[in-house]
Protein backbone atom coordinates (compact mmCIF):
# COMPACT_ATOMS: atom_id res chain seq x y z
CA UNK A 1 0.00 0.00 0.00
CA UNK A 2 1.08 2.96 -0.78
CA UNK A 3 1.74 5.80 2.12
CA UNK A 4 0.68 8.77 -0.05
CA UNK A 5 -2.08 10.46 1.01
CA UNK A 6 -4.89 12.29 -0.41
CA UNK A 7 -3.98 15.27 2.35
CA UNK A 8 -3.28 18.48 0.23
CA UNK A 9 -0.60 20.24 2.75
CA UNK A 10 2.77 18.08 2.96
CA UNK A 11 2.34 18.16 6.99
CA UNK A 12 -1.11 16.85 6.78
CA UNK A 13 0.16 14.16 4.45
CA UNK A 14 2.87 13.01 6.66
CA UNK A 15 0.83 12.93 9.57
CA UNK A 16 -1.98 10.75 8.03
CA UNK A 17 0.99 8.53 6.26
CA UNK A 18 2.11 7.87 10.15
CA UNK A 19 -1.70 7.70 11.21
CA UNK A 20 -1.85 4.89 8.66
CA UNK A 21 1.02 3.05 9.00
CA UNK A 22 0.36 2.82 13.21
CA UNK A 23 -3.44 1.57 12.36
CA UNK A 24 -1.01 -1.29 9.86
CA UNK A 25 1.04 -2.03 12.77
CA UNK A 26 -2.35 -2.78 15.05
CA UNK A 27 -2.44 0.22 16.47
CA UNK A 28 -0.54 0.18 19.72
CA UNK A 29 -1.20 3.00 22.29
CA UNK A 30 1.09 5.79 21.98
CA UNK A 31 2.76 5.37 25.13
CA UNK A 32 3.39 2.09 24.33
CA UNK A 33 4.66 3.25 20.84
CA UNK A 34 7.00 5.62 22.89
CA UNK A 35 8.60 3.15 25.10
CA UNK A 36 9.02 0.43 22.66
CA UNK A 37 11.77 3.10 20.69
CA UNK A 38 13.03 4.23 24.10
CA UNK A 39 14.19 7.70 22.89
CA UNK A 40 11.12 9.70 22.26
CA UNK A 41 8.00 10.71 24.48
CA UNK A 42 4.41 9.77 24.03
CA UNK A 43 3.64 12.75 23.55
CA UNK A 44 6.16 13.76 20.65
CA UNK A 45 4.87 10.17 19.35
CA UNK A 46 1.10 11.85 19.80
CA UNK A 47 1.99 14.91 17.95
CA UNK A 48 3.68 13.53 14.99
CA UNK A 49 0.57 11.32 14.35
CA UNK A 50 -1.61 14.44 15.04
CA UNK A 51 0.38 16.67 12.55
CA UNK A 52 0.01 19.30 15.19
CA UNK A 53 3.87 20.27 14.84
CA UNK A 54 7.00 19.39 12.40
CA UNK A 55 8.29 16.39 13.99
CA UNK A 56 12.20 16.14 13.83
CA UNK A 57 13.57 13.50 10.94
CA UNK A 58 14.76 11.65 14.36
CA UNK A 59 11.46 11.16 15.94
CA UNK A 60 10.11 10.30 11.85
CA UNK A 61 12.53 7.43 11.56
CA UNK A 62 11.94 6.47 14.85
CA UNK A 63 8.19 5.48 14.70
CA UNK A 64 8.70 4.42 11.19
CA UNK A 65 11.47 2.01 12.16
CA UNK A 66 9.56 0.92 14.79
CA UNK A 67 6.10 0.00 12.89
CA UNK A 68 8.34 -1.27 10.27
CA UNK A 69 7.33 1.00 7.29
CA UNK A 70 9.51 2.61 4.32
CA UNK A 71 11.89 4.95 5.80
CA UNK A 72 13.02 5.87 2.13
CA UNK A 73 9.19 6.77 1.15
CA UNK A 74 8.86 8.88 4.81
CA UNK A 75 11.96 10.91 4.47
CA UNK A 76 10.73 12.14 0.96
CA UNK A 77 7.41 13.17 2.74
CA UNK A 78 9.28 14.75 5.45
CA UNK A 79 11.61 16.43 3.23
CA UNK A 80 8.23 18.15 1.38
CA UNK A 81 7.74 19.39 4.86
CA UNK A 82 10.62 20.97 5.87
CA UNK A 83 11.85 21.86 1.89
CA UNK A 84 8.31 23.33 1.09
CA UNK A 85 7.50 25.35 4.55
CA UNK A 86 11.31 26.13 5.81
CA UNK A 87 9.73 28.70 8.44
CA UNK A 88 7.96 25.67 10.19
CA UNK A 89 9.13 25.53 13.94
CA UNK A 90 10.22 21.95 13.82
CA UNK A 91 10.47 20.24 17.67
CA UNK A 92 14.13 21.46 19.62
CA UNK A 93 16.52 18.30 19.22
CA UNK A 94 16.96 17.72 22.85
CA UNK A 95 16.82 14.72 22.53
CA UNK A 96 16.91 11.85 25.18
CA UNK A 97 19.60 9.52 26.23
CA UNK A 98 18.97 6.04 24.46
CA UNK A 99 19.54 3.08 26.04
CA UNK A 100 18.45 3.98 29.56
CA UNK A 101 21.81 6.12 30.21
CA UNK A 102 21.32 7.53 33.40
CA UNK A 103 20.65 11.32 33.13
CA UNK A 104 21.10 14.17 35.97
CA UNK A 105 19.16 17.20 35.21
CA UNK A 106 20.73 20.61 37.13
CA UNK A 107 18.61 22.83 38.67
CA UNK A 108 20.51 26.14 39.93
CA UNK A 109 20.36 29.70 39.69
CA UNK A 110 22.59 31.28 37.04
CA UNK A 111 23.09 34.35 39.27
CA UNK A 112 24.42 32.09 41.97
CA UNK A 113 26.68 30.55 39.63
CA UNK A 114 27.86 34.05 38.07
CA UNK A 115 28.34 35.20 41.76
CA UNK A 116 30.53 32.08 42.72
CA UNK A 117 32.85 32.32 39.35
CA UNK A 118 31.03 29.49 37.78
CA UNK A 119 31.60 26.82 40.28
CA UNK A 120 28.27 25.42 40.54
CA UNK A 121 28.61 24.58 36.68
CA UNK A 122 31.67 23.08 37.20
CA UNK A 123 30.69 21.12 39.96
CA UNK A 124 28.40 19.58 37.48
CA UNK A 125 31.10 19.06 34.97
CA UNK A 126 33.22 17.17 38.14
CA UNK A 127 30.53 14.53 39.32
CA UNK A 128 29.75 13.42 35.56
CA UNK A 129 33.70 12.97 34.94
CA UNK A 130 33.99 11.13 38.06
CA UNK A 131 31.06 8.98 37.65
CA UNK A 132 31.87 7.82 34.68
CA UNK A 133 35.66 6.99 36.23
CA UNK A 134 33.76 4.89 39.06
CA UNK A 135 31.01 3.07 36.68
CA UNK A 136 32.51 3.49 33.40
CA UNK A 137 29.38 4.59 31.92
CA UNK A 138 28.54 8.14 31.24
CA UNK A 139 26.35 10.42 33.26
CA UNK A 140 24.91 12.87 30.98
CA UNK A 141 23.92 16.44 32.70
CA UNK A 142 21.67 19.08 31.78
CA UNK A 143 21.97 22.05 32.70
CA UNK A 144 18.38 24.78 32.66
CA UNK A 145 19.62 27.07 30.50
CA UNK A 146 20.99 24.46 27.80
CA UNK A 147 17.24 24.59 26.07
CA UNK A 148 14.10 26.32 26.72
CA UNK A 149 12.92 22.52 26.33
CA UNK A 150 14.90 21.15 29.87
CA UNK A 151 12.25 20.56 32.00
CA UNK A 152 9.74 19.13 29.02
CA UNK A 153 13.16 16.87 28.45
CA UNK A 154 12.83 15.36 31.93
CA UNK A 155 9.04 14.98 31.99
CA UNK A 156 9.30 12.66 28.60
CA UNK A 157 12.37 10.48 30.58
CA UNK A 158 10.01 10.22 33.80
CA UNK A 159 7.08 9.36 31.74
CA UNK A 160 8.74 6.78 29.96
CA UNK A 161 10.98 3.76 31.38
CA UNK A 162 13.44 6.06 31.52
CA UNK A 163 12.38 7.21 35.09
CA UNK A 164 14.38 4.69 36.73
CA UNK A 165 17.45 6.79 35.73
CA UNK A 166 16.61 10.35 35.86
CA UNK A 167 17.99 12.28 38.12
CA UNK A 168 17.01 16.34 39.55
CA UNK A 169 19.62 17.79 41.27
CA UNK A 170 18.56 21.61 42.92
CA UNK A 171 21.55 23.51 44.00
CA UNK A 172 19.84 24.83 47.21
CA UNK A 173 19.93 28.54 48.11
CA UNK A 174 18.19 31.44 49.39
CA UNK A 175 18.27 33.09 45.62
CA UNK A 176 16.95 29.26 44.48
CA UNK A 177 13.67 29.14 47.16
CA UNK A 178 12.63 32.43 45.88
CA UNK A 179 12.63 31.16 41.82
CA UNK A 180 9.21 30.05 41.16
CA UNK A 181 10.55 28.37 37.87
CA UNK A 182 13.28 26.64 40.33
CA UNK A 183 10.43 25.92 42.28
CA UNK A 184 8.12 24.89 40.14
CA UNK A 185 10.81 21.80 38.83
CA UNK A 186 11.06 20.80 42.39
CA UNK A 187 7.46 20.23 43.31
CA UNK A 188 6.82 18.51 40.01
CA UNK A 189 9.67 16.33 39.74
CA UNK A 190 9.10 15.50 43.59
CA UNK A 191 5.48 14.56 42.80
CA UNK A 192 6.22 12.22 39.79
CA UNK A 193 9.23 10.44 41.84
CA UNK A 194 6.85 9.62 44.35
CA UNK A 195 3.97 8.17 42.21
CA UNK A 196 6.86 5.66 40.59
CA UNK A 197 8.00 5.03 44.76
CA UNK A 198 11.39 6.40 43.05
CA UNK A 199 11.89 9.85 45.77
CA UNK A 200 16.04 8.88 46.28
CA UNK A 201 15.31 10.53 42.45
CA UNK A 202 15.61 13.74 43.72
CA UNK A 203 18.88 14.77 45.06
CA UNK A 204 19.06 18.25 46.75
CA UNK A 205 22.33 19.80 47.26
CA UNK A 206 22.28 22.13 50.33
CA UNK A 207 24.97 24.62 48.64
CA UNK A 208 24.46 28.12 50.28
CA UNK A 209 22.97 28.08 53.89
CA UNK A 210 19.25 27.70 54.43
CA UNK A 211 18.59 27.83 58.02
CA UNK A 212 15.18 25.90 58.57
CA UNK A 213 16.35 23.36 55.81
CA UNK A 214 19.09 21.87 58.42
CA UNK A 215 16.19 22.10 61.50
CA UNK A 216 13.18 20.85 58.89
CA UNK A 217 11.13 22.84 60.63
CA UNK A 218 10.20 25.17 57.78
CA UNK A 219 6.84 26.55 57.06
CA UNK A 220 7.69 26.69 53.17
CA UNK A 221 6.48 23.31 51.92
CA UNK A 222 8.96 23.57 49.05
CA UNK A 223 12.42 23.57 51.78
CA UNK A 224 10.54 21.00 53.99
CA UNK A 225 10.04 18.55 50.58
CA UNK A 226 13.15 18.96 50.28
CA UNK A 227 14.29 18.49 53.96
CA UNK A 228 12.67 15.11 54.06
CA UNK A 229 15.39 14.04 51.58
CA UNK A 230 18.69 13.17 52.05
CA UNK A 231 20.99 16.07 50.49
CA UNK A 232 24.12 16.51 50.25
CA UNK A 233 25.61 19.32 52.77
CA UNK A 234 28.07 21.44 50.25
CA UNK A 235 27.72 25.00 52.31
CA UNK A 236 31.78 24.33 53.87
CA UNK A 237 32.88 22.55 50.69
CA UNK A 238 32.22 25.39 48.42
CA UNK A 239 34.82 27.67 50.01
CA UNK A 240 37.46 24.63 49.84
CA UNK A 241 39.91 24.74 46.70
CA UNK A 242 38.39 22.84 44.12
CA UNK A 243 41.89 20.52 43.72
CA UNK A 244 42.09 19.75 47.41
CA UNK A 245 41.85 16.46 48.68
CA UNK A 246 38.82 17.31 50.57
CA UNK A 247 37.05 18.92 47.66
CA UNK A 248 37.18 15.75 45.32
CA UNK A 249 36.97 13.35 48.22
CA UNK A 250 33.32 15.10 48.21
CA UNK A 251 32.86 15.05 44.93
CA UNK A 252 33.68 11.16 44.49
CA UNK A 253 31.22 10.07 47.39
CA UNK A 254 28.41 12.08 45.86
CA UNK A 255 29.28 9.93 42.71
CA UNK A 256 29.26 6.98 44.41
CA UNK A 257 25.61 8.15 45.86
CA UNK A 258 24.62 8.33 42.57
CA UNK A 259 25.79 4.94 41.75
CA UNK A 260 24.71 3.19 44.57
CA UNK A 261 20.93 4.83 44.06
CA UNK A 262 21.31 3.36 40.43
CA UNK A 263 22.22 0.35 41.66
CA UNK A 264 19.03 0.12 44.11
CA UNK A 265 16.73 0.84 41.44
CA UNK A 266 15.15 -2.32 39.53
CA UNK A 267 15.36 -1.39 35.82
CA UNK A 268 12.11 -2.87 35.58
CA UNK A 269 10.75 0.02 37.78
CA UNK A 270 7.90 2.06 36.00
CA UNK A 271 5.46 2.40 39.38
CA UNK A 272 5.26 1.91 42.75
CA UNK A 273 1.89 3.00 43.16
CA UNK A 274 -0.18 0.29 41.77
CA UNK A 275 -3.34 1.34 39.94
CA UNK A 276 -5.71 -1.82 39.53
CA UNK A 277 -8.23 -2.18 42.06
CA UNK A 278 -6.93 -4.19 45.47
CA UNK A 279 -8.54 -7.50 45.68
CA UNK A 280 -7.50 -8.79 48.92
CA UNK A 281 -3.89 -8.15 50.41
CA UNK A 282 -1.32 -5.36 50.46
CA UNK A 283 -0.82 -1.96 51.57
CA UNK A 284 -0.82 0.35 48.90
CA UNK A 285 -4.21 2.17 47.26
CA UNK A 286 -5.65 0.68 44.25
CA UNK A 287 -7.98 2.55 42.12
CA UNK A 288 -10.74 2.67 44.25
CA UNK A 289 -8.85 3.95 46.91
CA UNK A 290 -7.39 6.55 45.66
CA UNK A 291 -10.95 7.08 43.34
CA UNK A 292 -12.46 7.78 46.73
CA UNK A 293 -9.42 9.98 48.48
CA UNK A 294 -9.39 12.16 45.28
CA UNK A 295 -13.32 12.72 45.28
CA UNK A 296 -13.34 13.59 48.82
CA UNK A 297 -10.49 15.85 48.35
CA UNK A 298 -11.87 17.68 44.91
CA UNK A 299 -14.92 19.98 47.17
CA UNK A 300 -13.01 20.77 50.15
CA UNK A 301 -10.19 22.27 47.93
CA UNK A 302 -12.73 24.20 45.89
CA UNK A 303 -13.81 25.39 49.46
CA UNK A 304 -10.61 25.91 50.55
CA UNK A 305 -10.50 28.83 47.57
CA UNK A 306 -13.25 30.51 48.50
CA UNK A 307 -12.47 30.89 52.30
CA UNK A 308 -8.87 32.46 50.90
CA UNK A 309 -11.08 35.06 48.95
CA UNK A 310 -12.96 35.87 52.26
CA UNK A 311 -10.20 36.36 54.44
CA UNK A 312 -8.23 38.58 51.66
CA UNK A 313 -11.27 40.54 51.83
CA UNK A 314 -11.19 41.11 55.53
CA UNK A 315 -7.66 41.89 55.52
CA UNK A 316 -7.83 44.30 52.58
CA UNK A 317 -10.41 46.22 54.60
CA UNK A 318 -8.35 46.24 57.72
CA UNK A 319 -5.53 47.49 55.05
CA UNK A 320 -7.65 50.31 53.91
CA UNK A 321 -8.61 51.49 57.40
CA UNK A 322 -5.57 51.84 58.81
CA UNK A 323 -4.14 53.60 55.07
CA UNK A 324 -7.36 56.07 56.38
CA UNK A 325 -6.39 56.14 59.68
CA UNK A 326 -2.82 57.54 59.07
CA UNK A 327 -3.92 60.51 57.00
CA UNK A 328 -6.16 61.40 59.31
CA UNK A 329 -3.82 61.34 62.08
CA UNK A 330 -1.22 63.13 59.95
CA UNK A 331 -3.71 66.03 59.29
CA UNK A 332 -4.33 66.39 63.26
CA UNK A 333 -0.61 66.51 63.36
CA UNK A 334 -0.32 63.16 65.14
CA UNK A 335 3.47 62.76 63.45
CA UNK A 336 4.90 58.95 63.83
CA UNK A 337 3.95 58.24 67.06
CA UNK A 338 0.02 59.04 65.43
CA UNK A 339 1.66 56.22 63.34
CA UNK A 340 2.87 53.80 65.16
CA UNK A 341 -0.64 53.30 66.68
CA UNK A 342 -2.37 52.72 63.70
CA UNK A 343 -0.15 49.87 63.06
CA UNK A 344 -0.48 48.58 66.86
CA UNK A 345 -4.38 48.52 66.60
CA UNK A 346 -3.69 47.17 62.48
CA UNK A 347 -1.78 44.23 64.16
CA UNK A 348 -4.78 43.02 66.71
CA UNK A 349 -7.28 43.79 63.80
CA UNK A 350 -4.97 41.17 61.45
CA UNK A 351 -3.77 38.52 64.09
CA UNK A 352 -7.03 36.50 63.72
CA UNK A 353 -7.30 36.78 59.48
CA UNK A 354 -3.41 36.03 59.61
CA UNK A 355 -3.90 33.01 61.72
CA UNK A 356 -7.33 31.88 59.63
CA UNK A 357 -5.04 32.41 56.25
CA UNK A 358 -2.02 30.27 57.50
CA UNK A 359 -4.37 27.71 58.75
CA UNK A 360 -5.66 27.57 55.00
CA UNK A 361 -2.32 27.51 53.47
CA UNK A 362 -0.97 24.42 55.50
CA UNK A 363 -4.50 22.59 54.62
CA UNK A 364 -4.22 23.37 50.78
CA UNK A 365 -0.66 22.78 50.46
CA UNK A 366 -0.42 19.42 52.47
CA UNK A 367 -3.42 17.97 50.84
CA UNK A 368 -2.40 18.59 47.44
CA UNK A 369 1.54 17.23 48.20
CA UNK A 370 -0.18 14.02 50.02
CA UNK A 371 -2.63 13.28 46.70
CA UNK A 372 -0.31 14.58 44.69
CA UNK A 373 1.54 11.14 43.88
CA UNK A 374 -2.08 8.76 43.56
CA UNK A 375 -2.99 11.53 41.08
CA UNK A 376 -0.15 11.24 38.99
CA UNK A 377 -0.54 7.52 39.25
CA UNK A 378 -4.55 7.19 38.18
CA UNK A 379 -3.55 9.34 35.44
CA UNK A 380 -0.80 7.12 34.05
CA UNK A 381 -2.68 4.13 34.83
CA UNK A 382 -5.02 5.41 32.50
CA UNK A 383 -3.33 6.05 30.33
CA UNK A 384 -1.58 3.14 29.98
CA UNK A 385 -4.21 0.83 29.55
CA UNK A 386 -4.43 -0.54 33.07
CA UNK A 387 -7.91 0.55 34.14
CA UNK A 388 -10.30 -0.27 31.83
CA UNK A 389 -14.59 -0.34 31.28
CA UNK A 390 -16.17 1.10 33.56
CA UNK A 391 -13.45 2.18 35.69
CA UNK A 392 -12.08 3.95 32.77
CA UNK A 393 -14.97 5.96 32.62
CA UNK A 394 -15.45 7.28 36.34
CA UNK A 395 -11.73 8.19 35.77
CA UNK A 396 -12.84 10.75 32.64
CA UNK A 397 -15.12 11.70 34.66
CA UNK A 398 -13.20 12.90 37.45
CA UNK A 399 -10.40 14.63 35.18
CA UNK A 400 -12.97 16.36 33.38
CA UNK A 401 -13.63 17.73 37.08
CA UNK A 402 -9.65 18.19 37.81
CA UNK A 403 -9.83 20.18 34.57
CA UNK A 404 -12.88 22.34 36.28
CA UNK A 405 -10.27 22.84 39.04
CA UNK A 406 -7.19 23.90 36.91
CA UNK A 407 -9.55 26.41 35.40
CA UNK A 408 -10.76 27.86 38.75
CA UNK A 409 -7.39 27.96 40.33
CA UNK A 410 -5.60 29.49 37.42
CA UNK A 411 -8.28 32.49 37.81
CA UNK A 412 -7.78 32.68 41.60
CA UNK A 413 -3.69 32.20 41.85
CA UNK A 414 -2.56 35.53 40.03
CA UNK A 415 -4.82 37.44 42.31
CA UNK A 416 -3.85 35.59 45.26
CA UNK A 417 0.41 35.72 44.39
CA UNK A 418 -0.19 39.82 43.63
CA UNK A 419 -2.06 39.96 46.73
CA UNK A 420 1.00 38.77 48.81
CA UNK A 421 3.35 40.62 47.27
CA UNK A 422 1.65 43.78 48.18
CA UNK A 423 1.40 42.19 51.82
CA UNK A 424 5.13 41.80 51.90
CA UNK A 425 5.76 45.66 51.20
CA UNK A 426 2.93 46.97 53.37
CA UNK A 427 5.01 44.95 56.01
CA UNK A 428 8.14 46.85 55.52
CA UNK A 429 7.29 49.69 57.34
CA UNK A 430 6.49 48.98 60.82
CA UNK A 431 7.76 46.36 63.35
CA UNK A 432 4.10 45.82 64.30
CA UNK A 433 3.08 44.29 61.16
CA UNK A 434 5.38 42.99 59.43
CA UNK A 435 5.65 39.69 60.90
CA UNK A 436 1.82 39.40 60.33
CA UNK A 437 2.57 40.22 56.96
CA UNK A 438 5.15 37.50 56.55
CA UNK A 439 2.74 34.95 57.98
CA UNK A 440 0.00 36.23 55.26
CA UNK A 441 3.40 35.91 52.28
CA UNK A 442 4.21 32.67 53.07
CA UNK A 443 0.75 31.25 53.23
CA UNK A 444 -0.13 32.77 50.07
CA UNK A 445 3.15 31.06 48.60
CA UNK A 446 1.63 27.63 49.26
CA UNK A 447 -1.16 28.43 47.17
CA UNK A 448 1.44 29.54 44.29
CA UNK A 449 3.23 26.31 44.56
CA UNK A 450 0.27 24.13 45.17
CA UNK A 451 -0.74 26.04 41.82
CA UNK A 452 2.13 24.22 40.07
CA UNK A 453 0.97 20.11 41.39
CA UNK A 454 -2.34 21.40 39.71
CA UNK A 455 -1.09 22.61 36.26
CA UNK A 456 0.79 19.33 35.99
CA UNK A 457 -2.54 17.19 36.67
CA UNK A 458 -3.68 19.02 33.40
CA UNK A 459 -1.02 19.10 31.49
CA UNK A 460 -0.84 15.10 31.86
CA UNK A 461 -4.83 14.89 31.76
CA UNK A 462 -4.57 16.84 27.96
CA UNK A 463 -2.00 14.43 26.82
CA UNK A 464 -3.68 11.66 27.51
CA UNK A 465 -6.56 13.08 25.72
CA UNK A 466 -4.71 13.86 22.65
CA UNK A 467 -3.00 10.94 22.71
CA UNK A 468 -6.52 9.09 22.48
CA UNK A 469 -7.28 11.62 19.49
CA UNK A 470 -5.62 9.32 16.77
CA UNK A 471 -7.56 5.94 18.11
Amino acid sequence: MSINGAATEPLSALAAALRDLHARSGKPSVRALAQQIGTVSHTTVADALNGKRTPSWATVDSIVRELGGSEKEFKRLWLSVTGDSPAIRTEPEFTLASGGEPVGFWCYSRRDDELDGGRIRRLSESIADEFEIITGEELKIFLDDVSISWGDTWRARIDTALASVTFLIPIVTPRFLKSQECRKEVITFAGHAASLGLEDLLLPIHYVNVPHLAEDDSKDEVVSLIARRQWSDWRELRLEDENSPRYRQAINKLAMRLSEILDAVPPSVLHAVPVPEIEGGGDEPGFIELMATAEAALPEWQETVGEFAKVTHVITEAMEWATGEVTASDARGGGFAGRVRVSEELARRLKEPTENMSRLGAKYSAELLDIDPGIISMIRGVSEGEVGGEDEEVAREFFDQLKSLVDVTRTSTPHLKAFAESARGAGAGSRHIRPLMNEIYTALQKVVDGQTIIDEWGRLIDEFERGRGDE
